[in-house]
């Protein structure tokens, strides 16, 4: 194969702005800066681009350290603003325009070079003082000359090329492999506090989202919710379950809504209070089966219905049990519970199970 087909199987070269090089902090954050400003104006998320670290290494040829390093450089000029999204995962890159439009702006300071005897700068030179004669300058060998003879002078000593490769090799040799990925990296160097009310709200969001659903948080509405649920200490194991049993309750009624914080907030109330039924159980009156999961149960298995499915609310279970035992008792019991914890989905699913037969008059007549 010719080394020009090659070459076209490779891919496509990356081009970047040579002159950002110094404003930006070298090369590599020259470049990396350009896929990220080429990608940015590619995508309408306000938080910028989602970029893996094998991603950026496919299309720059950038290593994860060469990566971490051209990240750091520009944060540290502020033209890149980097967001740790722990839930999902995901680190998102943006560049601030406004941050490169000032850096840009500010004049630049002259780099200084050494320059050597001859006029060449190949190598990394350092200064030291030493004793000389003033007509007779000290030779390069660095010969002492009698003491109290000769004025202060500058001698240059200067490095090798191999010197200087032995340094650098040695240093790297000293520095400890890199973690081969952007979230646990992110997650080490991060100090900031993670704010639980927005943990749980993104959260919520990232699990409709899930489904299809675009939801949307009503500070007005909701977050009184999500702040009831982070001061009972609620995680986002918790919150996941308790969206797990509400997205049920949605597809039994046959409701295309997305679960918002308040249809939610019954479901995590009884996640983070599973041992209040037993509690209820040794307190409820004999005969007053249907106050209590076990009681319910119990009495439908009595009755010779279907068991209670794990995933199932059993205040819904209890309506079937209600309308098989034919108790007006229980019947009462389920629509002024419902009504009371303004359960318009559980109220509404007891009357069309009771029916006309079961359902107290002066309620049906309203």
């Amino acid at each position: 194969m010719k080394l020009a087909d090659l070459l076209r199987e490779i891919g496509r070269p990356i081009a970047y702005h040579p002159g950002l090089a110094p404003k930006l902090g070298g090369v590599n954050a020259a470049v990396l800066f350009g896929q990220l400003f080429y990608w940015q104006a590619r995508t309408q998320n306000p938080l910028g681009v989602f970029k893996t670290a094998d991603e950026l290494e496919e299309e720059t040829g950038l290593s994860y350290e060469e990566q971490r390093t051209a990240r750091k450089a520009l944060r540290a000029r502020g033209v890149l603003v980097e967001t740790n999204k722990r839930l999902e995962h995901k680190l998102y890159f943006r560049i601030d325009e406004d941050a490169l439009e000032a850096l840009l702006s500010a004049p630049s300071p002259k780099s200084a070079k050494s320059v050597s005897r001859n006029g060449e700068s190949p190598f990394r030179e350092t200064g030291e003082v030493q004793s000389a004669d003033e007509g007779k300058p000290c030779p390069p060998t660095g010969e002492t000359l009698d003491r109290g003879e000769g004025n202060r002078q500058v001698v240059i000593k200067t490095k090798t090329t191999a010197e200087t490769t032995s340094e650098i090799t040695a240093a790297a040799a000293r520095t400890k492999p890199p973690v081969d990925n952007f979230a646990a990296a992110a997650a080490g160097n991060s100090k900031s506090e993670i704010n639980p009310e927005s943990e749980l709200t993104d959260l919520l969001i990232a699990l409709e989202a899930e489904r299809g659903k675009a939801l949307t948080i009503d500070p007005s509405k909701d977050r009184v919710h999500v702040l009831t649920w982070v001061g009972k200490g609620a995680t986002a194991e918790q919150i996941r379950e308790a969206h797990r049993r509400a997205v049920i309750r949605r597809d039994e009624d046959g409701d295309a809504r997305p679960t918002y914080a308040a249809f939610l907030s019954p479901f995590v109330a009884e996640v983070l209070t599973p041992t209040a039924a037993p509690a209820m159980a040794a307190a409820a009156p004999a005969g007053e089966w249907f106050k209590t999961p076990e009681g319910v149960d119990a009495k439908g298995a009595a009755l010779g219905q279907r068991e209670r499915k794990a995933e199932e609310d059993w205040r819904y279970y209890r309506v079937i049990v209600a309308r098989a035992a034919k108790d007006m008792k229980a019947v009462e019991h389920v629509l002024n519970d419902a009504q009371r914890f303004n359960s318009i989905d559980l109220y509404q699913f007891a009357r069309r199970t009771f029916g006309d037969a079961l359902m107290p008059v002066d309620d049906y007549a309203s």
